[in-house]
């Protein structure tokens, strides 16, 4: 019965690991910035590069500035190998006058 429990707990527990969304996103410049997403299943077109849009929105806002896309890049199906789905946005925060 304990084994069974415990089978049962660790394959909730792993599952819920599976579908963790890792946003990251790193200075690479002064003001400048990359924000990435990796998703565990394919959302659909374009649905990743929103989401990271609006993270990158609100970034620049907690930082009293608004926000200028540089690049941006979202893998397509079908994903092959390591590729999955992905998307990338390279951008800047800049003053509200600017």
């Amino acid at each position: 019965m304990k084994i069974a429990l415990f089978l049962l707990i660790s394959t909730f527990i792993l599952g819920a690991c599976s579908t963790i969304q890792e946003i990251k996103i790193v200075q690479t410049g002064e003001n400048s910035y990359e924000i990435t997403k990796n998703e565990a299943s394919y959302p659909g077109p374009e649905v990743l590069q929103r989401e990271v849009t609006r993270e990158a929105r609100k970034f620049c806002r907690s930082l009293d500035k608004k926000m200028h896309i540089i690049a941006v890049h979202e893998t397509k199906p079908p994903f092959t190998g390591s590729k999955g789905p992905f998307a990338e946005i390279k951008f800047e925060c800049t003053s509200k006058t600017h």
